[in-house]
């Protein structure tokens, strides 16, 4: 089997950019240009290359408004605007990547997400020989889990590797559900407002009670 890494690219970015602009601490080079989202998502691709060792990486991007913003207007509705120092990181870590040799994805009218989703469902296929791991924080993408495809879903200090087992022992139920629990109990970073009075516990009880 032939290892495929699928980088949320967006989320390792803004990650490693508030990583350090929380603190205070945004580094900059000699021409005062922000580097902390760059250094961040190098030294983050160079950890990957050497633990997870694999045939192929892949990072997806995001590309401005989506399919989901024509269908609910407020859709991430209420979110700080991305910082100027931040934003100007992106095109230079695209540059970044292809000094690498690292292909990266991004498709007008899709998130990231929607990349991340595709390449994975490809991976799925049992006619191909491909296994695949998505790296990200954002639990969205648990949906994806299946018998080729696993997370490894990114704490703070730490990560989480989340296979099938895992989610099923977690969550008692199969990975595809976290679009059910998502819709009960919504989703404020993405201003989704659920089924009121529901949260991720109810949410799960109710799943587990009535399917």
């Amino acid at each position: 089997m032939k290892k495929v890494i699928l980088i949320d690219g967006n989320n390792i970015l803004f990650r490693s950019y508030y990583a350090t602009a929380y603190s205070g601490n945004t580094m900059k080079n000699s021409k005062g240009f922000p580097t902390n989202a760059l250094y961040g998502l190098i030294n983050m691709i160079q950890k990957i290359i050497k633990e997870e060792n694999p045939e192929y990486i892949m990072v997806a991007l995001d590309k401005g408004k989506t399919f989901r913003h024509d269908e609910y207007k407020d859709y991430k509705a209420g979110r700080i605007e991305m910082p100027d120092e931040l934003k100007q990181q992106f095109p230079v870590a695209k540059k970044l990547l292809n000094a690498m040799g690292i292909t990266y994805y991004e498709v007008e009218n899709y998130e990231a997400d929607d990349i991340i989703g595709t390449f994975a469902k490809k991976i799925d296929d049992p006619n191909d020989d491909f296994i695949g791991t998505i790296i990200s924080s954002d639990k969205d993408l648990l949906q994806l889990i299946s018998d080729k495809v696993t997370v490894k879903l990114l704490k703070s200090k730490d990560y989480i590797m989340m296979d099938k087992t895992n989610f099923v022992d977690t969550y008692g139920l199969e990975p595809v559900r976290m679009i059910d629990l998502k819709g009960l109990m919504g989703d404020a970073s993405d201003n989704i407002p659920g089924v009121r009075g529901i949260g991720e516990k109810t949410a799960l009880k109710l799943l587990h009670e009535y399917n």
